[in-house]
């Protein structure tokens, strides 16, 4: 088995839980992120992206919804509205009337609250949009987790680069990168480890890699 070469003193990336508590947070803001975690458990959401963005979203925009009394006075409506939300932005369609059943809300309610989270967020009244972490953030969130080696996640970040306007999933993308960097400079690491700790399909790693060896090839001719 080829040896990966271990850099000393690299500091391996760790995720920023934005659903959790901060020594600084407001009760207020703590009972948001508390409900937010409640109801995406029940709601059997995974914690990366959805969770995360959502709760990144609750501590930027917290003030504006404590000024809201119609968002703060039901919650469990306003989070599951922001749930429904962010699942659109990446393209996971999940009805308000699905989530409200789960929950045992009031779809109308919960449909209600859409309406003003959109409204209270946006000074412009454009649609929701939530910043997404790019495929470099996934890759410095998840790959120290998995190899030490620097030099293999430089040389992946590089290949992000050359194909950034390639478009996919983020986090797929990032996964398909590393996988196709291994490859190439022949460290054993499998798309089975990869798919476990970036929370994708051993599946998805592979489609993401063929994909990027296509690009890159086509890049070189």
């Amino acid at each position: 088995m080829d040896q990966t070469p271990i850099v000393k003193g690299f500091a391996q990336w760790t995720p920023e839980w934005y659903s959790n508590w901060d020594e600084e947070d407001s009760e207020t803001l703590k009972e948001w992120l508390t409900t937010l975690r409640a109801v995406s458990c029940q709601l059997n959401i995974p914690n990366y992206p959805y969770r995360e963005e959502a709760a990144r979203t609750i501590r930027n925009k917290h003030r504006e919804l404590a000024k809201s009394q119609k968002l703060s006075k039901n919650k469990r409506a306003t989070i599951a509205a922001l749930m429904h939300l962010t699942l659109k932005e990446y393209n996971k369609m999940r009805p308000i009337t699905e989530i409200s059943k789960q929950l045992s809300l009031d779809s109308r309610t919960v449909m209600k609250q859409t309406w003003l989270l959109n409204k209270t967020l946006n000074t412009e009244k454009e649609p929701l949009k939530i910043q997404r972490k790019t495929a470099s953030d996934y890759l410095h969130e998840y790959a120290g987790k998995i190899s030490q080696n620097k030099e293999l996640i430089v040389k992946t970040d590089e290949t992000l680069c050359k194909i950034r306007r390639a478009g996919g999933n983020p986090i797929g993308l990032a996964a398909g990168a590393f996988y196709n960097t291994c490859k190439t400079h022949k460290v054993k690491i499998s798309k089975e480890k990869i798919g476990e700790i970036f929370h994708i399909s051993a599946r998805t790693v592979y489609t993401n890699e063929a994909r990027i060896r296509r690009l890159m090839g086509s890049s070189k001719t």
